[in-house]
Parts: structure tokens; sequence; C-alpha cells
């Protein structure tokens, strides 16, 4: 579970410093035309790599990862126009929200209880969240709301991968959804965006495409696919919250975003709503250890 929890660590460090990179290059080129090679590339260099994999895989993980891939489509759509709108650390943060709606949201599909530190957890990077995120009038502008839409559905796409991830081939579900994501966007930039020069770009852009391809999408969603199968989803989306503070740091030091004190006080109740749902675990766990121990050698339990 360490290493899983690790993985996903770095799959939230790239996902945050691409905000920015994101946000520059949408000066140059049309969200969905960047979507759609960006996914496109992923696609086919995995399924290069595990052909053989997906040639042999059951008709069902193909219609897993689809269904999968729709959530994580409709995701990006909504946060990648929201992005338009809204700054880099914004959109990070806002992105966040993922992690108090999939407690709920688990609990409504499965029945199965996250346990009061999730909730308690997040709560507090709700509030958190919150803080950081609104504006002057204590309301969310139109990008905000767009990119809270896309934090429910990749809150959706995280339940619906821990449903069919136990059941089905990880990597075939992860090169799915990564193809959906891409034809979709695909189709969306045809209809809707100019279609003249759509691979005509200079290097700068072609870098941030390259450096999504490689860190954003096939490492990170590889490994988030596969790291489900270890650590719980409430566990897996506390720890891909932490985007929301790399794209944060990244926002100040690159874009030049100024942080007020209540968008410090923000980001600390996130990490405390982060430590909460963690640190309890594995406290319990090592409680339960010394009272068992405790037992076994006739020693009074620590109350």
């Amino acid at each position: 579970m360490i290493l899983a929890d690790l993985s996903l660590l770095f799959v939230a460090l790239f996902w945050g410093s691409n905000f920015v990179i994101m946000k520059q290059a949408f000066e140059v080129i049309e969200p969905f035309t960047y979507l759609g090679i960006r996914f496109c590339i992923a696609a086919m260099l995995l399924a290069l790599f595990f052909w053989k994999r997906l040639l042999n895989a059951p008709v069902g993980d193909y219609m897993a990862g689809c269904l999968i891939g729709l959530f994580l489509f409709t995701g990006y759509a909504f946060q990648t126009v929201g992005l338009l709108y809204t700054t880099p650390a914004n959109s990070g943060f806002i992105t966040g929200t993922a992690v108090v709606i999939v407690p709920f949201l688990y609990f409504f599909v499965t029945r199965h209880s996250p346990g009061w530190g999730a909730v308690f957890g997040g709560g507090l990077a709700a509030a958190g969240l919150y803080l950081f995120s609104v504006n002057e009038t204590m309301g969310l502008g139109f990008g905000d709301l767009l990119t809270l839409v896309g934090a429910f559905l990749f809150a959706t796409h995280l339940i619906a991968i821990a449903i069919h991830v136990r059941k089905r081939d990880p990597i075939v579900l992860a090169v799915t959804q990564i193809a959906f994501t891409g034809l979709a966007s695909l189709a969306v930039a045809l209809l809707f965006e100019p279609i003249g020069g759509m691979f005509s770009h200079p290097l700068i852009i072609w870098g941030a495409i390259l450096y999504a391809v490689i860190f954003c999408t096939i490492f990170a969603f590889v490994t988030q696919t596969i790291a489900q199968r270890y650590t719980p989803p409430t566990h897996a989306v506390l720890i891909l919250s932490t985007e929301a503070i790399f794209a944060g740091l990244f926002s100040y030091f690159f874009w030049e975003e100024i942080f007020t004190v209540r968008k410090l006080v923000g980001a600390a109740l996130i990490l405390a709503g982060i430590l909460v749902t963690e640190l309890r675990p594995v406290l319990s766990a090592r409680y339960s250890a010394y009272r068992a121990a405790a037992t076994r050698r006739g020693l009074p339990p620590l109350n």
C-alpha cells in the first residue's frame, strides 16, 4: 500500500504542474485539439507496447474501459473549458473537491461506509477548498463552476475504476479510457474548433503535449489504475487531492499568482484533511497491534 500511495503522490505532482502548462498552451492551441492530440498519442504508444495484452482481452474489459473513459472525457471537458476562465491554482484546488465527493458517492454506490476519518478529513478539505477558491464576493466564477462539475465527474471516474479494476485487466482499462478520451476530444474539436493548422503548432506547444503524454497521461493513468487495486478509492482520492497543492505551488512560482491569507488558510485546511484521513488508519492499526501485544503479555491496555 505504501508503494501505491507514493506512486499516486507522483501522479498528483505531475497533474498539478500541468495546470500551469495547459493554461499557457491554451493561448496558442484550442483546448479540445490539445486534449485529442494528447490522449490519442498516449493511447497509440500504450497500444504499441501492450498490443498482445490488448488482443487477448475480453470484450467486457473494453466496455468497462469505455465507461470509465466517458467519465474521464467529460471530466476533462469541463475542467479544460473552465481553465480558460480561471487561474491554474483555482482550477487545481476546485478539481480537488473530488476528495469530498468520493466518500459519499462511494457509499451511495456500494453502501460501504468510508469511516468517520474520511468524512471528517473530507470536511476539512472542503472548507479549505472553499476558502482557497472563492473570489472577493465569496462566490465562484463561471470557470470555477465548470471546474466544479468536472470535479464531480472525476470523482465518478475514480469510483468506476474502483468497481471494475478488481475484475478487469488494469492495463486494458487504462489504454481504453485514454483512447476513448482522445477520440471523443478530437470529435468535439472537429465539430467546434478551427480545423486548419490542427497539427501545425510551434515546438513549445509540442513540448507541452509531450510532457502531458508521458507524465500526465501514460504514467499517471496506468499508475492510478494499478494502484487502485491496492488502496481504496477514498484513500486514493485524498492523495490525488494534493494535486491542488502542487497546482498552487506551480501557479505561484511560474504564473505569479498571488496567495492571500485566506488562500493560505484554505491550503492548510486541505493538508489537515489529508493528514486526518491518511494517519487515522495507521494510528488505529498501531493501537490495535499494541492492545493485542499487551493482552498476550498480560499488560494493562492503553485507554
